[in-house]
């Protein structure tokens, strides 16, 4: 299952989630606040202009370790 980061509206809390693929942000609640208005966040790994290992690319994202 992947982590989905969220930010609550109500109270600008960050916080992340461990939820099934697909999960929408109406299934989340804030654990600060306890608000359901909160916005799924985009994460920076999730955006890459070269291909995966290569030296222009940068450091990857892997669920792999190493």
């Amino acid at each position: 299952m992947p982590i989905y980061e969220y930010r609550c509206t109500a109270c600008n809390e960050d916080f992340s989630l461990l939820q099934k693929m697909g999960a929408s942000a109406a299934e989340a609640l804030c654990p600060n606040c306890g608000s359901p208005k909160v916005e799924k966040l985009i994460s920076a790994c999730a955006v890459n202009s070269g291909s995966v290992g290569s030296p222009a690319s940068g450091p990857a994202c892997s669920m792999g370790g190493g």
